[in-house]
């Protein structure tokens, strides 16, 4: 079982005593304004604004949502999640191990929503602190579950070992076996099933 803890935690009117001056002007508005509305152009340029008003999502910020992969440049890679702009995301969040890029153009990602717009209007992505996210909540899900998980031995620390679930968690020495381990070092990078009993 482990005890987990969290390292790196216009109107505008013109009054007046008389109807027909209001009338009046009415209908000179009318007849300003119809040739126009009445312009199929017009109307195909109104009907294009309010599609282009609603076809982007309403996400609200520190939501993880899911978005693709537009292109990826030598230092950035271009997330588009619906909104008015593309946001970028520094590279090396999708480096893995060997520091090989694991995406490319088309790729669906979860990212999260940290800004809607920065000083050059681009929205803020993180995809780093989404798979956090998403791994905190497995965490408590098997937690709440009582699940066993799979966690891989990082190194020795006091009263116990540091493991590597997602997330970095605590095992206490008292809880990695019914009899005492002398040697907690020859764990070091074994994989261990144990049970999350504590979640800071």
């Amino acid at each position: 079982m482990a005890n987990l803890e969290e390292m790196d935690k216009i109107e505008s009117s013109h009054g007046g005593e008389h109807e027909r001056p209001r009338h009046v002007q009415t209908s000179r508005l009318r007849r300003l304004t119809a040739p126009e509305d009445d312009n199929p152009e017009t109307q195909e340029y109104a009907r294009l604004l309010e599609q282009y008003d609603t076809s982007f999502r309403s996400i609200a910020e520190g939501e993880v949502v899911k978005g693709t992969v537009l292109r990826v440049t030598a230092s950035e890679v271009v997330v588009d999640v619906g909104f008015k702009s593309e946001g970028m995301i520094s590279l090396e969040e999708f480096l893995d191990e060997k520091g090989e890029v694991t995406v490319q153009a088309g790729d669906i990602v979860d990212v999260l929503l940290e800004r809607t717009e920065d000083r050059d209007g681009h929205v803020v992505l993180s995809r780093e602190k989404a798979e956090k996210m998403k791994i905190w909540d497995e965490v408590e899900k098997a937690y709440a579950e009582r699940r066993v998980v799979i966690g891989r031995v990082v190194e020795r620390i006091k009263g116990g070992l540091a493991v590597d679930i997602g997330v970095r968690a605590f095992l206490p020495g008292s809880q990695i076996d019914v009899r005492p381990v002398r040697n907690l070092d020859a764990l070091k990078g074994q994989e261990l099933r144990m049970r999350v009993i504590k979640v800071n």
